[in-house]
């Protein structure tokens, strides 16, 4: 599998659509349609989109928290070999739960009100045959600390704790098995500016340390920009361009990524700025439309758009969704910044 631990082909996830007792069967919600992805051994990927365009379902698929209704997740295990963790039983699943785990977006509703920090990031090396006894509260005494936290919390509830601390606690949680890849669902959305550097800079020397792999979900492409070495953007369910990050920022080759860079703001007061704004709602996704799914919204639509659903195809060294992507010449924010600077 080369440099990729873990390699995603044709990943869909689908909600509803079973046919009832009497009548006729819904449509199913399509919020994973079709996805691959390569993600590299010791990378940050990052996953970005409008709220609904299937990025926490997707991770969720992946650590196997939802069943996905088609495709693969193959993981490479140095001991054992390639596996599709789509295809195993929660049974044959168990011994992969230490190598994939996630870190949730809400850092409240994630941690159980009436555990303390000892058994809430205790109970998966204890379920998983880790640690026992003294070993556990060693163990998590030693991720407390090495989260920025302190060995005696360990015997706090969560609502002892600010924002930043609990979402900091979710991170341990995550470390607790030892995992290789970590996808990561918007782990600094919910806090503060000031808070959200000591997490970022948390996961990046973790990253460094540990030898980890992270799938990094966001809607802050500033965040994004700071931490991934390469981004997927993705609109209703697929992605439309997977890029590097600095080449995605210089130049995009999607009007979708064009339209998400140019709402970033550039941190020059003398600098104007010019989102391109998006008309329209995001597209249904129980009843998508013809084409390419983003043709209602984009302002370089032709007539071939409107009918043929454009491939995920390599274009310049990325992969883009786009039938016009070589004659398109978008702005990225790396221009804007070197026209000002």
């Amino acid at each position: 599998m080369s440099d990729a631990i873990l390699k995603v082909r044709d990943l869909k996830k689908h909600f509803g659509g079973k046919k009832p007792l009497f009548g006729k069967a819904p449509r199913a919600v399509r919020a994973v349609d079709g996805i691959d992805f390569d993600l590299r051994r010791g990378e940050t990927l990052g996953l970005v989109g409008e709220s609904g365009c299937g990025k926490t379902t997707l991770g969720r698929c992946i650590v196997r928290a939802h069943d996905p209704t088609g495709g693969e997740v193959i993981y490479d295990d140095p001991d054992r070999g390639p596996v599709d963790l789509a295809a195993l039983s929660r049974k044959e699943l168990q011994p992969y739960r230490l190598e994939v785990q996630m870190i949730f977006q809400d850092p409240i509703g994630s941690l159980n009100p009436r555990m303390t920090l000892l058994e809430i990031i205790g109970e998966p090396m204890i379920v998983n045959g880790l640690a026992t006894g003294a070993e556990v509260k060693k163990r998590v005494g030693d991720l407390l600390v090495r989260v920025g936290l302190r060995r005696e919390h360990m015997n706090r509830y969560p609502h002892a704790f600010s924002g930043g601390q609990r979402q900091r606690i979710g991170i341990a949680r995550a470390l607790a098995l030892n995992p290789k890849v970590i996808v990561c669902d918007e782990p600094v959305s919910a806090l503060d500016v000031s808070v959200q550097a000591q997490i970022l800079n948390l996961l990046q020397d973790l990253q460094r340390d540990g030898d980890l792999t992270f799938l990094f979900i966001a809607h802050d492409l500033g965040v994004v920009e700071y931490v991934c070495n390469r981004v997927a953007v993705m609109y209703v369910g697929r992605i439309v361009e997977l890029a590097e990050t600095d080449d995605l920022f210089a130049r995009p080759l999607h009007p979708y990524s064009e339209a998400l860079l140019s709402a970033v703001p550039v941190p020059d007061p003398e600098v104007e700025g010019h989102p391109h704004l998006l008309q329209g709602d995001v597209a249904n996704a129980v009843n998508l439309p013809p084409g390419c799914h983003f043709h209602p919204r984009c302002v370089y639509c032709v007539a071939r758009c409107r009918t043929e659903d454009p491939e995920l195809r390599e274009v310049n060294g990325r992969k883009v969704r786009c039938h016009r992507a070589e004659e398109l010449d978008l702005e990225g924010v790396a221009q804007e910044e070197a026209v000002h600077g």
